[in-house]
């Protein structure tokens, strides 16, 4: 009897051990995350000190869904403002991949053919001056093939700050026209050489509004926006709870410069004002093969088309382009991991005094989105050395957080 009570005994001692070390082990894991998470954090912050971001929105995406999100600084630097997920940012040139998909509904649709002459869509003959002869097609336009150049401070003077109707444009890339200048063309035949230019993809939303009888605010809301449950998305600060719009700043003798929040007259290339949490529904259509949610917005093989690169024989700055997507190749100093020319793909942006990225690692489709109110894109066009450094490691940081999670 006494052999069974101390048998007992032990046992119960030793359950009790057990119960206590997984615990204690619990505990410690869940004490080495917290302090993970603080280091990843102070990480970040001093990563935003030396890019000069006020505040700063990121998630990432991974198996196609959000497995990380969190807002960083103030959104509104001077009211101290604490940024949160659902903070209104300025997302710049990413616009172009929604303005691609736009497009890439109209192929599907049967009413534009990406080979087919764009003239046929505008109210004049888009042409190279010095190639008359030379059809400009949509694939040339949504992957930077043209032969346009990239834009100057005179496009945006005209149609951005004087607001000039978009039905004036012709007047811009047309020989003779009251708005034309040597340097709106480069000097190649379209579609044998890479430029990065935003007015092709102002002609793009110009041709969408032709066709579709739509602004691009309704047709993207329609067909894009609530399809993807995008409800916090507008091309338009006004359709938004101000209180909910990041202030837009400039870091100039070292304060932040207040700018005002104007929209693009012009959107079609870089006018889309989103959270970070809507933009991650975009992506991951992108990742998915054009659904989310259940519910379908591009056929497989147009996502498939926007993501092959066009033209490989021509480069822009060791950037090669789908349709409103880029290849990009890895980061400086940073190891490719098996020797692959480009590792990463996506789209970043500015918009007045803002920044933002949505990049995917092509190795395992692991995606970043990255808002933030602080940019080059300001009328002095200041861009710090510190600043680039500083945002290329605040990138790498998420993409090494993706791999803990």
């Amino acid at each position: 009897m006494r052999k069974r009570i101390l048998i007992g005994n032990i046992g119960a001692i030793v359950i009790t051990l057990l119960i206590i070390s997984s615990a204690t082990a619990t505990n410690i894991t869940t004490m080495n995350e917290e302090k993970d998470n603080e280091n990843f954090d102070e990480k970040i912050e001093e990563l935003m000190e030396k890019a000069h971001a006020p505040s700063l929105v990121g998630c990432i995406v991974k198996n196609n869904t959000i497995v990380w999100s969190k807002a960083y600084g103030k959104y509104k630097y001077y009211r101290n403002k604490i940024a949160s997920e659902d903070v209104i940012y300025a997302i710049g040139c990413i616009t172009k991949s929604f303005t691609a998909t736009a497009i890439m509904q109209l192929n599907e649709s049967g009413l534009i053919g990406l080979d087919d002459n764009v003239s046929e869509y505008l109210n004049f003959d888009l042409k190279n001056p010095d190639y008359p002869d030379i059809n400009i097609t949509f694939r040339m336009l949504l992957a930077h093939q043209s032969s346009l150049a990239k834009p100057g401070e005179r496009l945006n003077l005209i149609f951005y700050w004087l607001r000039t109707p978009i039905e004036k444009i012709g007047e811009y890339f047309l020989e003779g026209g009251k708005y034309y200048r040597e340097g709106v063309w480069n000097d190649y035949p379209p579609g044998q050489g890479s430029c990065y230019s935003s007015p092709g993809y102002d002609l793009l939303g110009y041709i969408i509004e032709n066709i579709s009888g739509q602004t691009l605010e309704d047709y993207y809301q329609d067909n894009i926006f609530k399809p993807l449950n995008m409800m916090n998305t507008s091309f338009y600060f006004s359709s938004f709870n101000k209180n909910k719009i990041c202030g837009l700043y400039s870091w100039i003798l070292n304060i932040y410069i207040p700018w005002p929040i104007i929209d693009y007259s012009l959107p079609a290339p870089c006018g889309i004002k989103t959270n970070v949490l809507d933009l991650s529904h975009f992506l991951i259509m992108h990742t998915t093969g054009g659904v989310y949610n259940g519910i379908r917005i591009l056929n497989e093989s147009s996502v498939e088309e926007m993501h092959r690169i066009q033209y490989p024989n021509y480069y822009d700055d060791d950037i090669q382009y789908g349709f409103g997507w880029y290849y990009l190749p890895p980061f400086k100093g940073e190891d490719s991991g098996n020797n692959e020319s480009f590792k990463y793909a996506g789209h970043g942006g500015v918009h007045l005094c803002s920044w933002a990225v949505m990049k995917l690692r092509l190795s395992d489709n692991v995606g970043i989105i990255i808002l933030s109110n602080q940019g080059p894109s300001s009328p002095f066009n200041i861009v710090y050395p510190n600043e680039r450094d500083a945002r290329r490691e605040i990138q790498l940081a998420l993409f090494k957080k993706a791999d803990e999670l």
